[in-house]
């Protein structure tokens, strides 16, 4: 079962934010872009979806925009490019080197999209990124921080007064419940002894929607709208079963 969790905030900025659960990945395949762009099926219907329901908020989304985890470049090239209006430049930003490298060369578009390496969890960011976004967007990124409050700190500080920011990420799934029971039994746990590390930061909220809140109000946020949903996404495929379980 899959959570959705749409929220909306301002502070003097307005924020546009969607929580949304999926499936969890094996983290191996990640950082390998030509095979994350085969098998991203899931993430091209979730984040089509998700821009057509903001669509008349994007297309007036023009100045400088920030993509947080845009892994191989390619939903920020099809999908998210196309929606804004066409005075908007683009900045992809992800963790991993090999990512942004396939990115740079494979879904850059001159003068509008460009790719760089940036942790969003770092305690150190980079004055070129403080205050110097309109609008920053994340699909399918955010749940796989460790440190979830550093990270929506970064995203507060790049934003420009009267930003805004559209993000999309796992609140929850039933596959971890799987997985903790499944590491007690030792003909499983050395496959799955990392679990810990990767569980999502609200998947054990009782109420993740208000915890959330709770969150970016302390950062600076002003709450706007906050909804929580379910959702289902069915792929059968052996690319999608080895990438996803």
């Amino acid at each position: 079962m899959l959570q959705t969790l749409q929220i909306f905030l301002q502070i003097n900025l307005i924020f546009y934010l969607i929580l949304r659960s999926v499936n969890g990945s094996s983290i191996k395949l990640w950082y390998n872009p030509s095979m994350y762009v085969a098998t991203d099926k899931l993430q091209r219907e979730k984040a089509l979806a998700f821009i057509n329901e903001f669509s008349e908020n994007l297309k007036n989304i023009s100045g400088k925009c920030m993509d947080v985890g845009c892994g191989p470049g390619d939903i920020t090239k099809d999908i998210f490019l196309p929606a804004l209006n066409p005075n908007a430049v683009v900045i992809g930003t992800d963790i991993s080197e090999s990512m942004i490298e396939y990115a740079n060369k494979m879904s850059s578009v001159k003068n509008r999209l460009k790719y760089e390496i940036l942790d969003i969890q770092t305690k150190q960011l980079p004055n070129q990124y403080i205050s110097e976004f309109d609008h920053i967007f994340s699909v399918h990124t955010l749940h796989w921080c460790n440190d979830i409050r550093q990270a929506f700190k970064n995203i507060y500080r790049m934003l420009r007064s009267n930003g805004t920011m559209l993000v999309l990420f796992v609140s929850s799934h039933d596959i971890f419940k799987i997985l903790d029971i499944m590491i007690q039994d030792k003909d499983y746990a050395s496959y799955i002894s990392d679990i810990k590390r990767y569980t999502w930061p609200f998947q054990n909220s009782v109420n993740p929607r208000s915890e959330l809140k709770e969150l970016l109000e302390e950062i600076g946020f002003t709450i706007i709208h906050c909804s929580l949903r379910e959702a289902y996404f069915v792929d059968n495929s052996d690319q999608f079963l080895c990438k996803y379980f």
